[in-house]
């Protein structure tokens, strides 16, 4: 499958239209689309997904990826989610971390549709989603009660432990 990406301004943002399939082989396209048009100057972005069939773990990574370069910095809104891959969103808990609207126009400001407020911070919403904190996470150290032996038992004991030598 394929995915057709087409670009352009509306108003302050950059509108980028996606048609087709948004999953492992297709989301590198996107990313350096997106990529592309940020290195160009672009920092609000309209993702319309009207047209998008199937969204994978590739594609909602790509996305959070881009509200994560923005955040702070510009702004990333999502438009016109429908059918199944609205149903990914909702699922998988995604819809919470964007800001979602019916369509492109309205997600850009102008008067058609409803929005939904977008998030306070996609990093943090987006950590709290997944389970992760800020804290970082506690190390475990394991220290020797008594030096090796020198026939090289010790080393034998722990290809056992952790199930790769004899028991």
């Amino acid at each position: 499958m394929s995915l057709e990406i087409q670009t352009s301004d509306l108003g302050n943002f950059k509108l980028m239209r996606l048609i087709g399939r948004l999953d492992t082989e297709t989301s590198a396209d996107f990313e350096l689309a997106a990529y592309d048009a940020y290195e160009a100057g672009a920092k609000h972005f309209v993702v319309d997904l009207s047209e998008i069939t199937y969204v994978s773990s590739a594609g909602l990574r790509v996305l959070l990826a881009l509200a994560k370069k923005l955040d702070g910095n510009g702004e990333l809104k999502l438009a016109s989610i429908k059918g199944v891959v609205r149903e990914v969103f909702e699922k998988s808990g995604f819809a919470k971390l964007f800001a979602i609207y019916p369509d492109a126009q309205s997600a850009a400001g102008g008067a058609p549709g409803a929005s939904i407020p977008p998030p306070r911070s996609v990093s943090s919403d987006a950590a709290k989603l997944l389970g992760a904190s800020s804290a970082p996470a506690p190390m475990r150290v394991v220290v020797p009660t008594r030096a090796p032996a020198a026939d090289g038992n010790w080393f034998t004991r722990f290809l056992a432990m952790i199930g790769l030598g004899k028991k």
